[in-house]
């Protein structure tokens, strides 16, 4: 007599319902892993050309431009569902269409409108993350576009980011960027992001400055900012 624990063998009926069900199960999950793949092989060459073009600066040729774009949106389309990352990297392709065109060209406002997309389509499944709504806030610069989404971009980036230079020098930038179409607050809050830069990442803060100086904006910077501050790093010291 077989013991209590022992587990029966299957009838041969039973071993084919099981071997059909796996067969069922191995279809879905094979196709699952196959998008996955393609999914991430492109975003991989995708992001392969930005990260090249991040550290040279240099606005990317129309093929090499095309063919990142299209394996951004190759990633999303495979994809098994919403993927935020995939779709910031998408965004931050169609930021460099043109990208060295003044902000409210009419020949990159297509491609710019489209970042935009990418991005509110990765903050709808990433909502905590500031990075995408830096970019966010850049895109609607790039388009001119002062709305409630631009200030929502700048709130969310600078709460979100909190102490995170990366997300605060972008912000610096924006915010002088686009200062005559800022309110107090905004004004008050770019200083707050500069004074954060100049405080932990002092070389990153050297095109800030420069910035400053070009935007007519450098004695307001000296009059905001902590004069301890200023006084280490040796700002405003020609004031």
């Amino acid at each position: 007599m077989a013991s209590r624990g022992s587990v029966q063998a299957l009838s041969p009926q039973g071993l084919k319902v099981v071997a059909i069900l796996v067969a069922l199960l191995a279809v879905p999950l094979g196709w699952l892993g196959f998008t996955s793949l393609v999914a991430g092989l492109s975003h991989s060459q995708a992001q392969l050309f930005l990260d090249d073009w991040g550290k040279s600066g240099q606005e990317p040729s129309e093929r090499a431009w095309q063919l990142t774009t299209n394996a951004a949106e190759r990633a999303l389309v495979w994809y098994p569902g919403a993927n935020a990352v995939y779709a910031d990297s998408l965004g931050r392709a169609y930021e460099w269409y043109k990208v060295k065109l003044p902000f409210g060209h009419p020949e990159a406002e297509a491609a710019r409108r489209q970042a935009v997309e990418a991005y509110r389509d990765s903050i709808a499944s990433r909502p905590l993350w500031p990075y995408t709504w830096t970019q966010l806030a850049f895109a609607k610069l790039r388009l001119l576009e002062f709305d409630d989404e631009f200030d929502l971009a700048l709130k969310k980036a600078a709460e979100l980011g909190r102490e995170r230079v990366r997300v605060h020098a972008p912000l610096a930038e924006i915010g002088m960027i686009a200062w005559p179409s800022l309110d107090a607050e905004q004004r008050a809050a770019t200083w707050r992001s500069l004074e954060l830069v100049l405080r932990y990442e002092p070389r990153r803060a050297k095109y800030l400055h420069q910035l400053a100086k070009e935007a007519s904006l450098y004695p307001q910077l000296c009059a905001a900012l902590d004069p301890e501050l200023l006084q280490k790093r040796r700002w405003c010291r020609e004031q």
